[in-house]
């Protein structure tokens, strides 16, 4: 339920081994089928003083959106991003970020996504575009950093997604249908 479930323990946003990475755990909220957790910044994510570097930020928001991909059953690559900041982001207090799925199009996902404070002021807001990979071009790139093991082991993970994802959907768009009947 978390972006480590899968990626590679040196991944810059989450990966535990990785001493200048992020750390951040991209959880997957079931119930809204969105990613949403809670980040707080090191010190070594400064940009101007006392506030969060905008790389950083747009880091965050990169990878909150892929691993949502990955949560809906797809091994995707950045296509666009595209980030508005929309006040300085303090360094110094925790902040929420959440991700969710806007479209799906033949071999493209599109996501948006946002960080906030505690008070839901938005400090960036950003949207994706991304390309689907086929599993035989990710078992390819990935051949020679996955054993034959991981690899199964991801690609069931992929396919459980997948089912649970059409169940997410089915339940939002049933819920979204009653309340405009209601």
């Amino acid at each position: 339920m978390t972006g480590r479930d899968w990626h590679h323990p040196n991944c810059f946003g989450c990966g535990p081994d990785n001493p200048k990475g992020l750390h951040a755990d991209f959880r997957f909220d079931l119930e809204h089928g969105e990613v949403r957790f809670q980040y707080s910044p090191e010190s070594t994510a400064e940009g101007a003083p006392g506030y969060v570097h905008g790389g950083v930020l747009a880091s965050i928001m990169d990878e909150a959106q892929g691993v949502l991909c990955f949560h809906v059953g797809h091994s995707v690559m950045t296509e666009k991003l595209h980030m508005n900041y929309h006040k300085a982001t303090p360094l110094t207090e925790p902040f929420q970020v959440r991700a969710w799925l806007t479209a799906v199009r033949k071999r493209r996902l599109y996501t948006r996504a946002v960080i906030y404070n505690a008070a839901e002021e938005i400090y960036v807001s950003s949207s994706a575009s991304w390309y689907v990979l086929p599993d035989r071009l990710m078992r390819r790139m990935f051949a020679s950093r996955f054993s034959d093991e991981e690899s199964d082991r991801i690609r069931a993970l992929l396919e459980a997604n997948r089912k649970r994802a059409k169940e997410i959907r089915r339940r939002i768009r049933k819920t979204a249908t009653g309340e405009r009947r209601g």
